[in-house]
């Protein structure tokens, strides 16, 4: 009987994770049309470049404030003193992030669209930090009911914004795209303060220490990982020219709008590996190890699948003929997402049990074997190189981290994998999670 209680709830907060994730995925995926149908191909590169410039940046900010957030309020829910701690870093990172790109801009000599658009780049930080900083208190809480209609009100806010402007306006510069980002947080901010009624104090120094202690490590590791996903951007924008890279760009982000389960669902698997951790039962964390990897393998494969086989049918449907060409490309990164099920879960298990710094260690060498990679296979085979590279370095990077996960843990994941999909294939219940 407990464990159908708890694979209701489990069912219950996946489907409020992903319905969440999913307004949010559809407020960019909206904007994401309007970009390829309404601009240029160069236009939209720059655009992939101003994207990549805020991802590796944020990654920094996500990195201090999230997992050690949510690990933090878990294991002291009362403490109001550590949800301010993490207020107080995200904000700081923003503001500090902020003034670093109305500098840049500045010192640089290359695309002046580029550099005109960083100058407004702190609006962009200021909306994904305080959607995300929201999710994360949400996250801590198991209250993803609350998350989920806070990014609903995001996406109807940022939809009828640009349905209004478009009809209003033949034209759409990328400057009114930002403020209509910013305009559209206004009542989803307003409606998580009315409804959870949060209680601040100020800050203590030990929560901030320790909050920044172990988010220096997951930052790092964030970082390393956004640059190993953006090496080949910008490498591109390096060796080829904006076309190239809208091309690129475009297949990363139908990838990314297929790893919806992985995004939604890690936010429901990290505070479950965390209590199974925390629980010191024999097997209680080798069990929600296997049965994660599962149960976002069972949602990516058939995903990759209809991507290898329908990718010119997605490309004809979301754009003009102009990104033909990324179909090749997607073709090979589906290869490399079949496997980032295992290789989430891995990352999300190594901050569970207090190993952040493992990670990043790990990242170091896959960022490397990246760059490396993309430096000989981009001048080689253009663009087919550069997805070659991400590929082959996703599956060193999974196969390097295995072998971290056994040193620190007791886990055995070939074992524990394949015990949950007998466990689960036996009982005919694989997707029957209430």
């Amino acid at each position: 009987m407990l464990s159908k209680i708890r694979k209701s709830k489990f069912a219950m907060h996946t489907a409020w994770a992903m319905g969440g994730q999913l307004s949010f995925l559809l407020a960019n995926f909206l904007l994401f049309i309007l970009l390829v149908n309404e601009f240029s191909k160069e236009t939209f590169g720059i655009w992939a470049l101003y994207i990549t410039v805020i991802s590796i940046i944020d990654s920094i900010r996500q990195g201090l404030v999230q997992n050690g957030l949510t690990r933090l309020i878990i294991n002291e829910p009362k403490n109001r003193s550590i949800k301010s701690a993490g207020t107080l870093i995200n904000y700081t990172v923003i503001l500090l992030s902020s003034l670093l790109l109305l500098i840049l801009p500045q010192l640089l000599s290359g695309n002046i669209e580029l550099n005109f658009l960083l100058k407004h780049a702190w609006k962009t930080l200021l909306v994904l930090g305080t959607i995300q900083l929201i999710a994360t208190f949400c996250q801590a809480k198991s209250d993803f009911k609350t998350y989920f209609k806070v990014n609903a009100l995001y996406l109807i806010g940022f939809a009828g914004l640009l349905f209004y402007m478009r009809s209003q306006s033949g034209n759409l510069s990328l400057i009114e795209l930002v403020n209509y980002q910013v305009y559209a947080l206004i009542v989803p901010v307003i409606y998580y303060l009315i409804v959870s009624k949060p209680k601040w104090q100020f800050p203590l120094i030990s929560d901030l220490k320790r909050l920044f202690s172990f988010g220096k490590y997951v930052s790092g590791t964030n970082l390393l990982s956004m640059i190993f996903h953006k090496a080949d951007i910008l490498m591109i924008a390096y060796f080829l020219d904006p076309t190239a890279v809208a091309l690129f760009h475009f297949a990363s982000k139908i990838m990314n709008y297929a790893e919806l389960p992985l995004q939604a669902l890690s936010q429901v698997i990290y505070p479950r590996i965390s209590a199974s951790h925390q629980s010191n039962t024999a097997g209680d964390l080798n069990k929600e190890y296997g049965i994660s990897v599962l149960r976002l393998l069972v949602f990516v494969i058939p995903i990759c699948i209809i991507l290898i086989m329908f990718n010119k049918e997605i490309i004809s449907l979301l754009s003009s003929g102009d990104y033909t060409e990324s179909s090749q490309l997607i073709i090979i990164l589906s290869i490399g997402m079949m496997l980032k099920p295992v290789g989430r879960v891995l990352g999300l298990t190594l901050d569970a049990i207090g190993k952040p710094d493992v990670n990043f260690r790990m990242l170091l060498i896959s960022v490397a074997l990246n760059l490396c990679m993309n430096l000989i296979l981009i001048p080689q085979f253009g663009l087919s190189g550069a997805a070659i590279a991400t590929t082959l370095s996703i599956i060193i990077t999974i196969l390097i981290g295995q072998l971290s996960l056994i040193r620190h843990t007791a886990i055995k994941p070939i074992r524990d994998i394949t015990n949950s999909i007998k466990q689960n294939f036996n009982s005919l219940k694989l997707m029957s999670w209430n």
